[in-house]
This record gives C-alpha cells, structure tokens and sequence, in this order.
C-alpha cells in the first residue's frame, strides 16, 4: 500500500498531538509506504498530476521539523490512497488543490474532493435543519442586530472559511461596542457570517463525535475552561468521557448516512445541547485527545478501514 497524506507545512502542526501523524504512523507501523507533500507541492502538467513528495520510513515525532528533507517526484495516479490533510481556511488555494485532485482517477481520496467543495464546514449544517438551533448567514448589521435581539440578547458570530475558534466571538446586545464589532468581523458588511443562538449548555461541554463514514468513532464532551464560551483546546478546552444521548445519536445517524453516500470517510460532528452546531470535513482533528480521554487508538481502526476500502 503506498499512501500520500497532503499536509500543511510541519512547522505549522501541533505535532504532540496532530491526527494527520497519528495516522501516518499507524501506516508505517502496517508496513506501508507512507509520503507527504503540502498543497504546494502539486503541479498539473499535459501529461499528468504530480507532486514534489518525502517518504517516510521511520515513526513520525516532533523532531521531523528539524530534519533535512528528501524529495522526489511522483505521478499522483501511483498511490493507493490519498488523505488530504489540509486545515483551514478555505482560501483559494485550497479550491485549486480540490479541483486539481478531481482529475485524479486511481487513487482513492479521503475525503472524495467534490464533497469537500460542496459542502462548507459551516453551511453544511443547513442540509439538516431539524437538528440546528436558531441561525442565520449573512453580513448585514441591521440583520445581525434584530436576530440578536429575536434570540434573547445573545448570539455566536462564525467566520465561514476559519477553524479552530479562530475568529468566533459572543455577541451580547449589553455590549456598547457591538456594531463595530460587528462591522469589523464582516470587514464593513462585504463578508458573510454565520450566527447563532447562543446555547449556554455549552459551558457544560459540547460533545465532539468523530465520524468513521457513517458510525460514530470516537465520543467525548469538550469543557471550555473557566469564563470561556469556546469549547476548543486552543482556548484551554478539556475532554471528558461521555456517552451519546439518545437525540446526538439520531444526529449521527442522519449525518453519517450522508456521509455514507457522498464518500465523506473522516467527519466530526460538535453538538451543543443536542444541536448540531458544526459539521468538520475538511481536516477533523482531535483524534489524539479523544485517545486520551477513551484511552483508546483510534487511529488504528481508521487506517485498517481505509486500507480495506483502497486496496486494487
């Protein structure tokens, strides 16, 4: 098996605890041929796609940043299977990197490139809109005020193309700054943005479900720290054990037949007081906290399946 993962730069991952090494070195560990490259490594030509690569042939650490690298070229048609392993934001540079792979005709991807394009991280959540609270898209002020002011005084703005918590922010209508607020996060009223009703169960944890195609993999809840709205680990969050409510299950149901159909293997689905709040296909992470909480290797599950499903 010859598997190409298509990463950001080393020196931008958190790379104690990054997914995209965890299952890296599950492959090595099985015995296969394991390379990287990033989104600029990639070039078309008449003939083919191909990519600047570095094999790896011993576990991936930290210290990988430090090393000298070796690259060769590859045919992209070559591997078996492909993970894209890109985070956000979905910039231009990542619409070429999809369009490009859509060219590809072997090897199997992970996640099927047309559903990524198709299918936002945060707009994806209106394809099931029974099990979203309150929300709204859009970069008028005047809108954004009258939904706060509908919803009870509280709501949660989101950039569209970021990740991570980056650039969410509480909307209060008791904050004097608000519409500059407001106006600066839609850069004047030119971008949109997702907001919604703010859920308080969120101070209790929201849950976190890692998807493996269409069955919930991996379960844990993810407690904001202390004064905190933001249930991510870059803002102090914390993950604890928990068991799927009867409601997140039908969630996950839904959602993983979805998934199912439109080749989206690796998903994970955040749920705050049984709403779907966020739907991440593009790069789902926090594969190595919820080993931690479950002390469990998921990671060898993942790859045992995606190896089933790429072999010729």
């Amino acid at each position: 098996m010859k598997y190409l993962f298509i990463l950001d730069p080393f020196e931008k991952l958190h790379l104690e605890a990054d997914t995209s090494l965890l299952l890296m070195n599950e492959a090595l560990r099985r015995g296969y041929e394991v390379y990287s490259c990033t989104e600029f490594d990639i070039t078309r030509s008449n003939s083919s796609l191909f990519c600047r690569a570095r094999q790896h042939k011993n576990p991936l650490t930290p210290a990988i940043v430090e090393a000298e690298p070796a690259y060769n070229n590859y045919d992209m048609e070559e591997f078996d299977l492909i993970v894209i392993r890109k985070d956000p934001p979905f910039d231009s540079s990542y619409l070429t990197l999809l369009l490009l792979l859509l060219d590809l005709r072997r090897p199997w991807i992970i996640n099927n490139p047309l559903s990524v394009l198709r299918y936002n991280e945060k707009l994806a959540i209106f394809l099931f809109p029974e099990y979203i609270t309150e929300t709204i898209v859009t970069s008028s002020l005047p809108r954004i005020l009258r939904f706060i002011d509908e919803v009870g005084g509280r709501a949660v703005l989101k950039p569209l193309f970021s990740c991570s918590g980056r650039g969410v922010l509480l909307l209060q209508d008791s904050d004097p700054s608000l519409e500059a607020v407001i106006v600066s996060a839609t850069d004047g009223g030119t971008e949109k943005v997702m907001v919604q009703r703010y859920l308080s169960e969120v101070t209790a944890g929201e849950t976190r479900v890692f998807l493996l195609e269409d069955r919930p993999l991996a379960v844990m809840k993810k407690v904001p720290a202390e004064g905190s709205f933001k249930a991510n680990f870059d803002f102090g969050a914390r993950g604890v054990p928990h068991s799927l409510t009867k409601a997140e299950s039908e969630i996950c149901r839904v959602v993983g037949a979805f998934c199912r159909k439109e080749g989206i293997i690796l998903s994970a689905l955040d749920i705050i007081g049984e709403k779907l709040s966020e739907f991440n296909i593009t790069s789902p992470g926090l594969l190595a906290e919820s080993n931690q909480v479950d002390d469990a290797c998921y990671e060898e599950e993942i790859i045992r399946f995606a190896t089933d499903r790429s072999k010729p």
